[in-house]
């Protein structure tokens, strides 16, 4: 709009409704420069403010408003005439964007005005709410949450907690009267739980899950209700009435993954040891006798193990496997680090679906060099411990 038929307009509002001009200003700028809308507010404002619920008729125009552009003058009682609609269509956005080309708004102006999203046909469509916005309005609630119980928490509580007692006399004494205790179990709440929103550039998260893209209507529908107080139980993993303490993380970015946490401790447990095998009976005693002289299977750890030779220096090397279990080999000076390397294969079957390396305790190092001997290795000439680390 040009800036002649905008001071006309609010010429014409100052003397129908006696304001200043700034304020006849601002009311236009909130109505779209629609003198009739203009009216309405200040009008609205007024009853307001004076608590009456008499209606305000405006004012006629003075005759000199009849010299503002045909164009402001006779669209005010077309607009009037015509009932305002509750839902946009995409002629009305169409349309909205020609007008706004044709009247020569500035890109400061458009990056003001709020922006609608819409979902739907030409005549089921329905305005949906930036989730920028949304986003916006949570996190300033969540500022004015803080405060407020900053604030409480300042203040001094004016109540008193313990046990109440009867007053006593000399036929009965005093006692202490509790809660029932089947109600107080009954009434026993959840306890709380933290969960942290994410707001990213393209959507949001909860703690390390995965994105809801704010551009799908059902996802922004999510964060109205978290803005009214809501969590909805799927997406914050909690029971029904359950308090949830949200802490918002804001993020300039889009959303990135989290790298999964690396569970070295996993799995089934096992006892050390076993146990000691009952007599059967009589009759299975026989039968048990051969069995029993027949000498014990050797395990995996001995089976791998390489030929040690006695008369040689002998050294003990203690293996941290890399799923948390420990095995022990006995080895020669003159073995070398690829011996020790086949050992821990051949004792953990985990370690052959994946790749792993040897490393020493302090100082930490992998051993690269299998030709090296171990009798050669700083601080193993006796023995030690290793380190089985997957890669």
């Amino acid at each position: 709009m040009a800036d002649s038929n905008q001071d006309s307009l609010i010429a014409q509002l100052v003397d129908i409704a006696h304001i200043q001009p700034n304020e006849a200003r601002q009311y236009l700028e909130s109505s779209n420069w629609d003198l009739t809308s203009a009216l309405e507010l200040v009008y609205g404002q007024t009853n307001l403010d004076s608590n009456e619920d008499e209606e305000v008729q405006p004012s006629p125009a003075p005759a000199h408003a009849s010299a503002s552009p045909a164009s402001s003058s006779q669209s005010a009682p077309q607009r009037r005439a015509a009932p305002a609609r509750r839902f946009a269509t995409l002629r009305d956005v169409t349309q909205g964007e020609e007008d706004d080309h044709h009247g020569g708004h500035s890109d400061s102006d458009d990056e003001n005005i709020p922006q609608d999203m819409f979902a739907g046909g030409e005549k089921s469509g329905l305005a949906v709410q930036n989730p920028d916005d949304l986003k916006k309005k949570i996190i300033e609630q969540a500022k004015r949450s803080i405060a407020s119980e900053q604030q409480q928490k300042s203040t001094k509580k004016s109540n008193f907690t313990g046990s109440a007692r009867t007053l006593g006399g000399d036929d009965a004494p005093s006692r202490i009267i509790g809660p029932d205790p089947s109600t107080a179990a009954g009434e026993k709440k959840p306890a709380h739980v933290h969960r942290v929103l994410n707001f990213w550039s393209n959507g949001f998260s909860v703690d390390d899950g995965e994105l809801y893209d704010t551009s799908n209507p059902l996802n922004a529908e999510i964060l109205n209700q978290i803005r009214h107080g809501r969590a909805p139980l799927s997406i914050m993993n909690v029971d029904q009435n359950q308090e949830v303490d949200v802490e918002i993380v804001q993020h300039a970015g889009e959303y990135v993954a989290p790298k999964k946490k690396f569970k070295p401790f996993s799995g089934a447990g096992y006892r050390l040891g076993s146990p000691t095998p009952g007599v059967a009976g009589v009759t299975t005693s026989t039968t048990a006798a051969p069995a029993a002289e027949k000498k014990a299977e050797p395990s995996a750890a001995e089976r791998a193990a390489p030929q040690v030779d006695e008369s040689q220096p002998v050294l003990t090397l203690q293996i941290r496997l890399g799923d948390g279990s420990r095995t022990v080999g006995r080895f020669n000076a003159t073995h070398t680090v690829g011996d020790v390397y086949t050992f821990v294969a051949a004792t953990n079957a985990g370690s052959q679906g994946r790749e792993w390396v040897l490393m020493t305790t302090f100082p930490s190092k992998e051993l690269k060099d299998k030709s090296v001997a171990l009798g050669d290795l700083e601080g193993y000439k006796r023995g030690g411990v290793l380190v089985q680390k997957w890669a």
